[in-house]
């Protein structure tokens, strides 16, 4: 597989350049195999030469062979020949068919690699408002469309010109009369199937666009199935499920009709030149004008024209239909990347110790730039401290981890990492010195111990193992059947929330961080299991910079620093102690906890 290569992605407006170069946008993907290709299309021509030559063949015996004093010999020579050039174009079509194939296949795995590598790029906030299920099916079934019509209809396509050119070029060769005929049908069926095709062209992609909605709602529906259960709602899960069904049965009914508009169009005037054809050709044999072998060619070359025309016409609607799928991989390709994404930004400059601060930080998400999350937010962690954020739900605490690890970026203000700001930095480089531990550990349909060492692949068994026995996750693992090596199943449904909590604590340890951000680390576990993960967090943080959101201020009472937060602003920093002496808002957060 060649190196994967990407189109320019700087774009902002994704619409129209997406439409007019749909298919231009796919050439730095087909141009490593320019060579194979050049050599296929080489066959494709010599295939088809060799087919138009049957015709002038089919004259020849016909006049010379099986005319009035006709030579057997000579008839049976030109049979072999015949065989013979039957035998090329059956070793040239397997030829051209093999490696176009082979090509389309590897095409479209760069493609998809291609996609995948892009969407990794793009900033956060974009998955806000994408669907995972539309995006799957432009990686699947919108490259698969694109496989078929790079490995068949392109390929027919081309084949099919050539015919249709060279056919129409000997049929004027064997009657002057023809170029009238030729002038006068072409104009009268291309006219019309230009117009068509702009509709079709619309309609498939609406039809992509209604299929990419089924797959959307599909993923949504069967990720939630366990709340679809609970709230008894699987009637309403499926007409939900089935109108996104019928819209997309609409969409394709459209573009069938327009489709068969098309095809019935085009039928009526190739037989309809062909009876034209064979008219004109018919009295010129009863006049003595040609030869029986001039009119069989004549016949030949007619029927080999109005086969092409023919297929152009479907193979018009596969590229149609191609076309909007073309334009969908492409405006996903020309989303704006994350900047800071760049290996062109410098890198966090390594550090024994590292110290976090916020300097009047502000922030909006970008879905709701009316909305302040964050406002004037400052506060530094020295390194090796303990800052503890509390407050209600929705202060704002989250968004501050979010803004660190560089999901987002500060409306106002900056944040620094070692005295670098972050904004400036390969962001990637940032996050190597920082682990996570969220509040809804996420675990992937895999095995315990690949989860545990996502953060570091090449992680020693021993060294996972410890990391487990750290995050009080080792004695329900060796329980487990497969101990290590059990799978965790889809999103870890196999697994209990405090037992995922533990892999993820287990995950943020093995990496070895600076840097330790605990989102609500042991908000799904029993007061038994709490109490022992946070013992072995205490021990671990005392060595790296920590940043802890907690509901719970038994579990951050040691903490160097407690941060309140209130609607995104800071009410008041101190320790537990001088905020339970001074502060309202820690009190009553206090009483209702403690009593």
């Amino acid at each position: 597989m060649a190196k994967i290569q990407q189109p320019d992605m700087q774009m902002t407006n994704v619409t129209e350049p997406a439409k007019a170069s749909a298919f231009a946008s796919f050439m730095p993907f087909i141009l490593p195999y320019r060579g194979r290709l050049a050599f296929a299309i080489i066959i494709l021509i010599g295939v088809s030469l060799a087919l138009l030559s049957l015709g002038r063949g089919l004259a020849f015996i016909v006049d010379q062979g099986l005319g009035e004093g006709g030579n057997s010999q000579l008839l049976d020579s030109a049979v072999l020949v015949m065989v013979g050039l039957a035998l090329f174009l059956g070793i040239g079509s397997y030829l051209r068919m093999a490696i176009v194939n082979d090509v389309a296949e590897k095409v479209m795995a760069d493609i998809r690699n291609a996609i995948f590598l892009h969407l990794t790029r793009l900033p956060v906030w974009w998955f806000e408002t994408a669907r995972t299920g539309d995006i799957l099916a432009r990686i699947n079934a919108d490259t698969a469309i694109l496989q078929t019509v790079m490995a068949t209809t392109l390929v027919m396509a081309v084949r099919n010109v050539i015919l249709l050119c060279g056919g129409l070029v000997l049929v004027v060769l064997s009657s002057v009369k023809m170029s009238v005929v030729v002038a006068v049908i072409v104009p009268v069926i291309v006219v019309p199937l230009l117009i068509l095709a702009r509709r079709l062209r619309a309609a498939s992609r609406l039809a992509q666009e209604r299929l990419g909605d089924v797959s959307a709602e599909a993923e949504e529906q069967l990720s939630n199935i366990r709340t679809v259960f609970a709230f008894a709602q699987e009637k309403n899960a499926f007409l939900r499920f089935s109108q996104q069904v019928e819209a997309a049965l609409q969409a394709g009914l459209s573009r069938v009709r327009l489709r068969a508009v098309l095809s019935g169009f085009i039928i009526f005037m190739v037989i309809t030149a062909v009876t034209m054809i064979l008219w004109i050709g018919g009295r010129d044999l009863l006049a003595g004008n040609i030869s029986a072998g001039d009119l069989s060619a004549f016949i030949f070359y007619a029927f080999l024209v109005a086969t092409s025309v023919g297929t152009l016409s479907e193979l018009g609607g596969e590229l149609q239909r191609a076309s909007g799928a073309a334009e969908r991989i492409t405006e996903l390709l020309h989303q704006t990347v994350d900047q800071r994404h760049s290996r062109s930004l410098p890198a966090l400059k390594k550090q024994i110790d590292l110290t976090v601060s916020f300097e009047n930080v502000s922030f909006s998400y970008p879905a709701r730039r009316d909305v302040g999350v964050v406002e004037q937010l400052n506060f530094t962690a020295l390194p090796r401290q303990k800052i503890a954020f509390v407050g209600q739900s929705g202060a704002g605490k989250s968004t501050l981890f979010h803004l660190l690890l560089g999901f987002y970026a500060p409306t106002k203000g900056r944040i620094l990492v070692g005295g670098q700001d972050i904004s400036k930095l390969d962001i990637r480089t940032v996050r190597h010195h920082i682990g996570l531990v969220p509040q809804d550990a996420t675990m992937f349909s895999t095995t315990i111990r690949e989860n545990i060492a996502f953060g570091r692949p090449q992680a020693t068994a021993s060294e996972i193992e410890q990391a487990a026995r750290k995050a009080a996750a080792h004695g329900f693992i060796s329980e487990l059947g497969d101990g290590y090596d059990t799978m965790v199943g889809e999103k870890g449904v196999r697994l209990s929330g405090g037992q995922r909590q533990r892999i993820a604590i287990a995950r943020a340890l093995l990496v070895d961080p600076q840097i330790l951000l605990l989102d609500e680390a042991t908000s799904a576990l029993d007061s038994q299991h709490e109490q022992e993960i946070q013992s072995a967090l205490n021990r671990v943080m005392k060595n790296r910079t920590s940043l802890v959101i907690a509901h719970r201020l038994s579990t951050v009472q040691d903490a160097d620093l407690i941060v309140v937060m209130d609607k995104g602003r800071v009410l008041a920093t101190g320790t537990h102690d001088a905020l339970l002496a001074d502060n309202p808002v820690y009190q009553a957060l206090a009483m209702r906890q403690f009593s």
